[in-house]
């Protein structure tokens, strides 16, 4: 990819082996949203954005939560393997370092239930996929527990009631470059939605910018930091570590319609550790 002038490395990853072999694509997947819908939120926050939105310290240039304060708040990649629940895994992995955010504790045990927030949330959905609203309204009125409590499985479940341990009392959204980066560096880690083409199956490393290959599908993902002098953001997949650089893919600002198509969702985390929720 080099020599196309773009700066980023094309491999063989578990995921281009697998689809070699495979139909099931949709199933890497899983942001069901509608254009109305799409175009109705990122409308929405661009016109709160213009009445209400003001910097009084900008944020930074760069951060990378993975590596912040000599620390990684950042929990460990996932894989949802034959599943559209990529909706349940951003917002999870958003979730989780948020929560250490929050208890000033970057070495918190937090390791959240990506079952029990999709299949209590969306169904049994891993062939239809899920939203960011009504993921946002399911961590606010009912909440994530713990992974081992409800192990995720890549394939339908039913849904089990277990103890919430994280919930969130509300979300903002984010539109404009100036917000998104200053909800990441104020805040923590956020959900955002991406377009996938064929060639980010082959992502190794390095920025990527769509170079070749078909649309596929629209997938969510956690943004866990951004280089504003760099121009990318720093984005953590939910394919495994086998896929991309160690599981994470840096995105050049403009590309796949990370920053443009859709808001970035900044939730508002409550901890409440081993305590259900009432």
């Amino acid at each position: 990819m080099q020599a196309m002038g773009v700066e980023w490395n094309a491999k063989e990853t578990s995921i281009s082996n697998a689809l070699q072999n495979t139909d099931e694509e949709v199933s890497l997947f899983g942001l069901n949203i509608s254009e109305e819908e799409r175009s109705h939120d990122l409308l929405e926050t661009k016109l709160a954005e213009g009445m209400l939105f003001q910097v009084e310290v900008p944020p930074p240039r760069k951060i990378d939560w993975r590596d912040h304060e000599n620390c990684s708040w950042v929990t460990s990649v996932k894989n949802q393997k034959n599943c559209g629940s990529c909706v349940s895994f951003a917002t999870c992995a958003s979730l989780e370092a948020r929560a250490r955010i929050k208890e000033q504790d970057c070495r918190l045990d937090i390791d959240l239930s990506e079952a029990h927030l999709f299949f209590c949330g969306a169904g049994q959905a891993c062939n239809k996929g899920w939203n960011f609203a009504p993921a946002m309204a399911q961590c606010k009125n009912v909440g994530v527990g713990a992974e081992s409590m409800f192990p995720y499985i890549p394939r339908n479940q039913a849904c089990k009631q277990i103890p919430s341990i994280v919930k969130i009392d509300g979300h903002k959204t984010s539109a404009s470059m100036l917000a998104r980066m200053k909800s990441i560096a104020d805040s923590g880690p956020v959900i955002a939605g991406i377009k996938v083409y064929e060639d980010f199956y082959y992502y190794g490393g390095g920025v990527y910018r769509h170079v070749s290959g078909a649309f596929k599908g629209l997938h969510a993902v956690c943004v866990v930091g951004y280089d504003d002098e760099k121009d990318f953001w720093i984005v953590k997949n939910s394919w495994g570590t086998n896929w991309g650089d160690q599981g994470y893919v840096y995105i050049a600002f403009g590309e796949c319609g990370i920053d443009s198509a859709y808001p970035f969702y900044d939730p508002n985390v409550v901890y409440l550790g081993g305590s259900p929720i009432n």
